[in-house]
């Protein structure tokens, strides 16, 4: 009874249709944001401090033509809103502020900073157009950008000659130029390995075990030791290899006993065509450790997560940030829910799984996933030591809770 009722006082008892408590300092917030399409996380630490990393929005009329028939996830809340709106609409009810600390962009694919499209509007500033975190930045001031290879662009090739969706990049690059002569924010390049870029703004001394260490940048990963980084890429790639995702930035982020990990959209495969280096996951799982939450990389599509990765790992809980029909591939299904991968129970939770999905995998995938559709919410108790996994309903603008679990005891 006494454990009991020191669960309830940390955690008020809440129930299907409300809404969770506000974020108070001391608390950890880590948001799976389901716009429907691509990837954002929102994170409000301990102290206040607020970053988003990657606002993601897909040209839908572009990836319905070519990649047809796979699906597309619904744009969320509704039809109406672009992926910036709805990324807006959820800071109105979830962040302490108006104001993000840090907009990190894991890399450049438009899932993850937003594509140009027949819609996409002009900035009120004039010089560049509207779509992911160029649109973010009209509603929520970012403070600082960071991406993984400002100011050169020039890793491992000439990304605005060889981005796939040049257009895209370039608008990118003319809103860096134009806020940056309006010194509306700064931008920085991730330094792999560091422990002190990303850090508190507000009461740093206040929470000394919260860090978010940089584990991987480009080709460079966190040698597990100090600040020091290692390149695992070759020292030049042809534009033939030039791929952004094993560029992924990689984030480990601690709060006492409680470590999370996410890693864009990181690949791990090997065999099948593909080169020894194209598997990242492997060197970065060696220096991540054991963790408690983590996200699936590339939204669990088949070139990721493999199996050494997630033994390494062994995460609690997993989240799988997905809006295609083809998330996830089926071997990494049955590896993530595999006891042979590794030892203990773990839950799932999907931002978005198409019913043709669930169709073609069955019981395999709604037997072990706890949730595939909504917003998942993971708060970190004061100093780390639990943590509770809320489902918010991805159609309502106040956010109710669908499901609840926890808590659950970091490692």
């Amino acid at each position: 009874m006494h454990k009991l009722f020191i669960v309830l006082f940390l955690f008020p008892l809440i129930v299907q249709g409300q809404s969770i408590a506000p974020w108070q300092e001391g608390y950890l917030d880590i948001h799976h944001i389901n716009t429907g399409s691509g990837n954002s996380t929102f994170f409000v630490f301990p102290d206040g401090t607020t970053m988003l990393l990657d606002a993601g929005d897909v040209d839908r009329s572009a990836k319905t033509r070519i990649n047809n028939p796979l699906k597309i996830a619904p744009r969320l809340p509704d039809s109406t809103f672009t992926a910036a709106q709805s990324i807006h609409e959820y800071l109105i009810n979830r962040s302490p502020t108006n104001q993000i600390d840090y907009a990190v962009i894991t890399h450049f694919h438009p899932d993850h900073y937003g594509a140009l499209g027949p819609s996409s509007k002009p900035s009120r500033y004039g010089s560049y157009q509207l779509s992911g975190i160029t649109e973010v930045h009209e509603y929520n001031p970012v403070k600082k950008l960071i991406d993984r290879d400002f100011p050169t662009y020039q890793y491992p090739v000439n990304i605005v000659k060889n981005n796939f969706d040049s257009t895209t990049f370039k608008n990118y690059l003319n809103f860096i130029q134009h806020h940056l002569q309006r010194k509306s924010f700064s931008v920085e390049a991730l330094k792999a390995g560091s422990k002190n870029q990303i850090t508190l703004v507000h009461k740093r001394a206040k929470y000394p075990t919260f860090q978010v260490r940089n584990i991987k940048s480009n080709g460079d990963i966190w040698t597990g030791e100090g600040d020091g980084s290692t390149n695992v890429l070759p020292s030049s790639l042809s534009r033939n290899l030039y791929n952004e995702n094993p560029l992924s930035m990689a984030f480990k982020i601690s709060y006492g006993a409680f470590d999370y990990f996410t890693g864009g959209d990181m690949t791990g495969i090997t065999g099948f065509g593909f080169p020894a280096w194209f598997d990242v996951e492997t060197p970065v799982a060696k220096v991540v450790g054991k963790v408690d939450a983590m996200t699936l990389n590339h939204h669990g599509m088949r070139d990721a997560s493999n199996e050494f990765f997630l033994h390494t790992l062994a995460p609690r809980v997993i989240v799988q940030q997905s809006w295609s029909s083809n998330h996830p591939g089926e071997e990494v299904l049955h590896r993530i829910i595999s006891p042979a991968t590794y030892e203990g129970p773990r839950d799932i939770f999907a931002t978005y799984v198409h019913s043709e999905t669930i169709t073609t995998y069955g019981r395999w995938l709604t037997d072990h996933y706890k949730s595939i559709r909504g917003h998942v919410v993971i708060r970190v108790l004061h100093d780390g030591g639990q943590f509770m996994v809320y489902i918010l309903d991805d159609t309502q603008r106040d956010l109710p809770i669908v499901k609840t679990f926890g808590p659950y005891t970091s490692k």
